[in-house]
């Protein structure tokens, strides 16, 4: 039987999407090239370029090869000289900035001790290698959490999009962390609505490795389990043995980590003045006052879906705002790798488009504007490349801060578009 061939118009949009996607690629390597070099010719500090796995990678070396405390203020010294080429003063304003030290659970030596017999260079390429399979496993986690059905060119698109967004290109060129407990999580959800509760338990577990990006998903599913204990209990005892595991082993190799690590964190948020998205785009009284409204909203789509089945579009709905929720609430995830949390939001207005487009005029031209807005990156990167950039400007030309800052804008119509799924879908569901 003779393939039947592509239709032009499939075809013509998919290389659009490519030629997006190259543009994309090609301006985050500038960008980022341009701010190394604006970060170089700095006359106080000039910092290398050892990405965010060099302290998780030193780190893990000072602790098993060296059975050395990672959270030591040796250890700190040590990043710091070998990031700065001195180790930073802290009465001094213009080096009261990261202090690159192993702000982690012990754990997370678990999940890169192999990086530990690598030289650096090594460790950044195998490490590399482990967050590209950890961001198409996460693609592909959601869609399979949400049973979303997709031709294969819309499979294809979706993938290049994805792994040539911001988020994930930040990712990848900091080598940050990041992408391992957004895939645990996503590994959690597909579980969960396949019915494998223990083993979505073990896996809400593993993404503890970031406290912070676990706590308010793992808020809600002990809400969702507690509401139906007998039948949902297996969810509980997973997570408790796995992170039970995972202390008994690390307090092994640490004794005493676990009283230490309240102190780390503190020192952490303290010289990193890490902010939440909010925090960062609203002043104090209005960002904690939105904070609050969108808690509010988001505990009410969590309680009207507390006893929905983990497959309904309800649970789905709630999933994905109590993530959203974490991108613009909690501390330090104003970067925009941490968006990566917002792809299951992204795939279910893929997924109800056609409910979105058969509403009344008022929601259809709502559902497209923020259509517009997850696209602005792609579509404003051309503009940005073809504008020259010169490195020795004090600051980055506006042009070329465009798909940056368009990018921040996408938290905000996730909170809109998951207002719209709810209105479209008619949960209703849990609301005894």
């Amino acid at each position: 039987m003779q393939a039947r061939p592509l239709p032009l118009g499939k075809l013509g949009f998919f290389l659009l999407v490519l030629a997006f996607a190259a543009s994309i690629s090609i301006y985050w390597a500038r960008f980022s090239g341009a701010v190394r070099a604006l970060r170089s010719s700095s006359p106080d500090l000039r910092p290398k370029v050892l990405t965010d796995l060099y302290p998780i990678w030193y780190g893990t070396r000072a602790l098993l090869l060296d059975h050395r405390d990672p959270y030591s203020a040796a250890v700190r010294r040590e990043l710091q000289i070998a990031y700065y080429g001195k180790e930073l003063d802290s009465s001094k304003p213009r080096e009261r900035l990261d202090q690159q030290g192993f702000a982690y659970p012990i754990y997370l030596v678990f999940f890169v001790a192999c990086l530990a017999q690598l030289q650096f260079h090594s460790a950044q390429t195998v490490f590399r290698i482990l967050l590209i399979a950890c961001a198409a496993s996460n693609l592909a986690l959601w869609i399979r959490f949400l049973r979303l059905r997709l031709s294969p060119l819309a499979m294809a698109a979706c993938f290049v999009l994805t792994m040539t967004s911001i988020p994930i290109l930040q990712n990848l060129s900091i080598l940050q962390p990041f992408l391992l407990p957004a895939c645990f999580l996503a590994a959690a959800a597909a579980a969960t609505s396949s019915g494998r509760l223990f083993v979505a338990g073990s896996l809400s577990g593993l993404a503890t490795i970031k406290p912070q990006v676990a706590l308010l998903p793992l808020a809600w599913l002990a809400l969702w389990v507690g509401v139906d204990w007998r039948r949902r209990i297996s969810f509980a005892w997973g997570f408790a043995i796995t992170l039970a595991i995972l202390l008994l082993a690390s307090l092994w190799l640490l004794p005493g980590w676990l009283s230490e690590y309240p102190g780390i964190l503190r020192a952490y948020a303290g010289y990193t003045q890490a902010h939440s998205l909010l925090s960062a785009a609203l002043p104090p009284p209005l960002s904690w006052l939105v904070g609050v409204a969108l808690g509010f909203v988001v505990g009410q789509v969590c309680w009207r879906a507390r006893r929905q089945p983990p497959d309904s579009p309800a649970f789905a709905i709630a999933l994905a705002s109590v993530l959203a929720l974490t991108v613009v609430t909690v501390p330090s995830m104003a970067q925009p790798f941490n968006q990566v949390l917002l792809l299951p939001t992204i795939l279910l207005t893929v997924q109800h488009w056609q409910r979105l487009r058969q509403t009344s005029r008022a929601t259809r031209m709502l559902a497209s504007m923020l259509c517009l807005c997850l696209f602005l990156p792609w579509l404003l990167s051309p503009v940005a490349i073809a504008n020259p950039f010169d490195p020795q400007r004090d600051r980055l030309d506006n042009l070329w801060a465009l798909p940056l800052a368009s990018d921040i804008l996408l938290p905000f119509a996730a909170f809109c578009a998951l207002m719209l799924l709810q209105k479209v879908t008619l949960v209703r569901e849990g609301s005894k």
